[in-house]
This record gives C-alpha cells, structure tokens and sequence, in this order.
C-alpha cells in the first residue's frame, strides 16, 4: 500500500514539476514572442497547449473558485490536480499490466 502510494505521489510530484516548468517557459516566451519570430509564436501555441493539457481537469474546467485560493494558495488545486493526474496514470499502467499479462 505505501509502495503504491509512493508511486502516485511520485508520478504527480513529477507532473507538478512539468507543470510548473511549462507556465514558466509559457510565460517568458510571452515576454519575448511580442514582435519576434513566427517559431517562437509556433512554440508559445505548443507551450499554451501543453500548460492547458497539464492543467487538466481542475484548473482547465475551473471545478474551483479562484476567490479560494488567492496568491500562493493556487498551489494547493494545482497540487491536487497532480495528485489526479498521479493516480490516473498508476491506474493506467496497472490496467495494462494486467491486459498484457492474459
């Protein structure tokens, strides 16, 4: 039980950490695209997609209200949203373990 549970908050640690890679690289490509090249307009939409996947579901679909989580505490549904994201793709792989191995 704390080995699997070790492995969820691992995976959603790991996404947390892309998650937040991703907003930065989001957001300093918007500070330098104004005006620039038309890559670095190609690689800000991916970057956008990419934060817009990451954040799926809660923050994407807003299953919460801003107003709850001011400044900083935005980290607490993102942590959340890692954790589904985490568990989910624990789920998965068991699920194709078990599919692989009839």
């Amino acid at each position: 039980m704390i080995r699997k549970a070790s492995i969820v908050v691992g995976f959603a640690a790991v996404h947390f950490i892309t998650a937040k890679i991703i907003v930065a690289l989001t957001m300093q490509m918007g500070t330098f695209a104004a005006g620039s090249s038309r890559a670095a307009g190609y690689l800000g939409n991916i970057l956008v997609w990419a934060t817009r996947v990451l954040f799926f579901p809660v923050i994407t679909l807003s299953l919460y209200s801003r107003k709850w989580f001011p400044g900083d505490w935005i980290y607490v549904p993102l942590a959340v949203n890692s954790l589904l994201w985490g568990l989910t793709i624990y789920i998965l792989i068991c699920f194709l373990k078990r599919f692989r191995s009839r």
